[in-house]
């Protein structure tokens, strides 16, 4: 007797304990395809960028009522590091488009033969839930090398572009351009005072050849 009692409440625990698993099992939602997430993360991420749209013209020194030349076949490059991420060309008016991807430390180059090469740094992280396509309009402008200046603050970069969380927007750091605006003031003072220099030095040939006597 006391055999079949025993028999019948093993097979009783065994009854609860599938009937316990099998709830348990219920009540968990069903296991998502990996696939399937990944696929749409990644369509997802292809409407998540920062686009910069870029105009570039040659600066016309001191003469502020003159008009800035826009510049064509000018090369910008973007790095990622050091590496070269992709490279566009600026067209007839001077500008070009581009997209970056979102969570990077990126450099803009601005380059053109004769010209004076500028950059700009780009911090293109955005929390999470703010995540969007976003667009930026700046304007650089560079100016034809000449002889004697020192362009050492030029090797870093001119200004930095950052989102802003409480804008929801990308916009310049404000206190990086004002403690560069510093020193570039310099280096365009003794830009433009070169640049006088020159146009005397070039007038004073031309006056000197008009003078001069023709050889008998």
């Amino acid at each position: 007797m006391t055999q079949i009692l025993y028999k019948y409440l093993i097979l009783f625990v065994l009854f609860l304990t599938t009937i316990g698993s099998s709830y348990s099992q219920s009540s968990q939602s069903p296991p998502k395809n990996p696939a399937t997430i990944t696929k749409a993360d990644s369509a997802k991420a292809k409407d998540q960028y920062l686009e910069i749209k870029a105009t570039v013209r040659q600066s016309k020194g001191e003469d502020k009522e003159a008009e800035s030349k826009l510049l064509d076949s000018v090369l910008v490059t973007i790095y990622n590091g050091d590496i070269p991420y992709s490279e566009i060309w600026t067209n007839k008016k001077g500008k070009c488009s581009f997209k970056l991807p979102l969570d990077k430390s990126l450099t803009i180059q601005v380059s053109k033969k004769g010209f004076v090469t500028k950059s700009i740094s780009v911090n293109s992280k955005v929390p999470f839930d703010d995540r969007d396509a976003f667009n930026f309009s700046c304007d650089v402008d560079i100016f034809e090398e000449i002889n004697g200046l020192d362009v050492t603050i030029l090797k870093s970069s001119i200004a930095r572009i950052t989102y802003s969380p409480s804008l929801g927007k990308f916009q310049y750091d404000i206190s990086y351009t004002n403690k560069v605006n510093v020193e570039l003031k310099k280096m365009y003072k003794k830009y433009y005072k070169l640049q006088e220099m020159q146009k005397d030095s070039i007038r004073a040939s031309g006056s000197q050849m008009s003078t001069a006597k023709p050889l008998k």
